[in-house]
């Protein structure tokens, strides 16, 4: 970090970053709030966390990504308490940022909204949860809007989850159904979790055709003991309950 002045890192740093998109390796999620910024190279990227591990007491901790993403570009993530004066300590840093970076404007998106949002102290104080009560209020919410949204194929006539991540699905002429929720995300990032082989004995093949049958067309494979059905780019990972 030492020598590095005013707009050094001038076009190397997306002016767009997300806040709780990542989990954090330093605690829970509902007390740390999570930063990721990009930048274009490796080292621009190193300079940036030494710039802000240096300059800043109220970051907990500052890293890039282990190596260069799909597009090129390497990710620094920035974890923060989650509290009141977290949008304030936001603001202070991105001021020294946007001096290195010779840019004003920044937009930031919160966990898995796709619209950003223009950034300032009283819109973040709107978009993000700041205290470890609301912020499990608002996953809950989330997951279950995102669930009973991936579960939209097929002939099921209601999806709910509730509180303890309980899937119930109820289906015209066919017993009521229900699992365990352990996951939602990226298929391609659920597939990579489960390193284990597609069980193939006759008990999984047979559950998995259960399952075909009453979810509808989804792609469901056994894994591990539980299962990993995709539907497009999503996937959920469920395990076995009444069935």
């Amino acid at each position: 970090m030492e020598g590095l002045r005013k707009a050094d890192l001038k076009d190397m740093i997306d002016n767009l970053f997300t806040v709780d998109h990542f989990q954090s390796k330093m605690g829970e999620d509902k007390d740390i709030i999570v930063l990721r910024f990009r930048a274009n190279d490796k080292e621009p990227a190193i300079d940036l966390m030494e710039f802000i591990e240096k300059g800043y007491p109220s970051i907990l901790d500052a890293d890039i990504s282990t190596g260069e993403e799909r597009d090129g570009k390497y990710s620094i993530f920035v974890e923060i308490e989650r509290n009141e004066k977290a949008p304030y300590e936001i603001k202070n840093l991105l001021n020294g940022i946007s001096k290195l970076c010779d840019q004003s404007k920044w937009r930031f998106r919160w966990y898995k909204d796709i619209e950003g949002h223009d950034f300032d102290e009283e819109t973040l104080e709107k978009v993000v949860p700041l205290t470890p009560e609301e912020y499990e209020k608002r996953i809950e919410k989330n997951n279950n809007t995102e669930v009973v949204e991936f579960f939209n194929q097929g002939s099921l006539d209601s999806v709910t989850i509730d509180n303890t991540r309980t899937i119930t699905f109820k289906k015209m002429f066919s017993e009521t159904l229900t699992a365990k929720l352990i996951t939602i995300g990226e298929y391609s990032i659920l597939k990579e979790a489960l390193r284990g082989p597609i069980q193939l004995d006759e008990s999984s093949r047979g559950q998995v055709l259960y399952l075909n049958k009453y979810l509808g067309n989804y792609d469901i494979n056994k894994i591990e003991g539980v299962f990993l059905i995709r539907n497009g780019t999503r996937a959920v990972i469920l395990s076995k309950n009444n069935w």
